[in-house]
């Protein structure tokens, strides 16, 4: 029952025949277990110093209140396996640069077969503790909803993991894309967009990167993991890069002049800051494309923009973006 916690079964007998007794003699136990003097001296030299029992001198113990005790106990063994699990990380940092000394092509490993890819994406998530930061662009293996994005990453940004995402405008066009987006946006999810990003990335704690393969617009079922390496930094650092370009998909809705805009317009002003085209801007609303131009031209004339740049530039100054 106790050797989950490290106490050998015979051990267990002893310390039940002591709590059975207020106070007991080694002789006594001796003789109730039929053990020899040399084991049971052992075993309860043993339990005292788990502080289960204690010595009132002349070779008599009494027990120790057990509700303390073993809750200390669990709590030591909890303690020791939270090291363990954290040493986890270091043995297989080690074992790696080991297998990488000797055969240097394991830096990078290929993954193929969309069930074996979702399932070593699921192991790295499940492993991350600080950080994850995504260059997202279509084209996808699965269609736009059979993925339940909203529920992958819930409980890592609940958890207290970073998640920055960097969207491509073309996966932004996606009927419904945008609606989700904000929601991890409201979850914690820091989202920005660019015209163009330049490849499927996902970096776990700057410690793994996978990239997902593309054959000229055909997402192959196919994954590269790039272990910790100067090609894993360069990733990182391609994706910092863009970071400082990117504009946030959903703005801060404190920024001054951000009260003035309607709801739609607000939408609009993002879809504009974002880059995306009047016919992807309908489909975001709902509406036509010459209902769109109509709202666009609105928000651009608010903003006294010429130019999609000049409508982003502005509504950045005012904060509405």
């Amino acid at each position: 029952m106790l050797e989950a916690l490290g106490i050998s079964p015979f051990e267990e007998q002893v310390y039940r025949a002591v709590l059975r007794r207020a106070e007991v003699s080694s002789a006594e136990l001796a003789t109730v277990l039929d053990a020899t003097a040399r084991m049971l001296g052992r075993t309860l030299s043993r339990l005292e110093s788990l502080g289960l029992i204690r010595s009132t001198g002349r070779g008599r113990y009494r027990p120790a209140s057990p509700e303390a005790t073993i809750e200390r106990l669990i709590f030591q063994h909890r303690a020791g396996l939270a090291q363990a699990r954290a040493a986890v990380a270091e043995l297989v940092d080690d074992f790696r640069l080991g297998n990488l000394q000797a055969h240097p092509s394991g830096l990078i490993e290929t993954v193929v077969g969309a069930a074996a890819i979702s399932l070593r994406l699921s192991e790295l998530e499940r492993l991350t503790t600080t950080s994850i930061m995504t260059f997202d662009r279509p084209p996808y293996t699965q269609q736009f909803g059979e993925f339940d994005e909203v529920g992958v990453e819930r409980p890592l940004l609940e958890s207290g993991v970073e998640i920055r995402a960097i969207y491509d405008t073309a996966a932004l066009e996606l009927p419904g894309r945008l609606a989700v987006i904000t929601e991890l946006v409201r979850l914690g999810e820091q989202a920005r967009a660019l015209p163009t990003v330049p490849v499927k990335l996902r970096v776990y704690d700057d410690q793994v990167g996978v990239i997902m393969l593309v054959a000229g617009t055909v997402e192959t079922e196919a994954a590269a993991i790039i272990h910790r390496s100067s090609l894993l930094d360069a990733l990182i650092a391609l994706f910092e890069a863009h970071w400082s370009l990117a504009s946030p998909i959903v703005p801060d809705s404190h920024g001054t002049g951000a009260d003035e805009l309607t709801e739609q317009e607000t939408v609009v002003a993002r879809l504009l800051g974002a880059g995306l085209t009047d016919q992807a801007i309908a489909r975001q609303l709902g509406v036509s494309s010459r209902t769109a131009r109509r709202r666009i031209a609105m928000v651009m004339e608010r903003l006294g923009a010429t130019t999609r740049f000049e409508a982003g530039v502005a509504a950045v100054r005012r904060g509405w973006l």
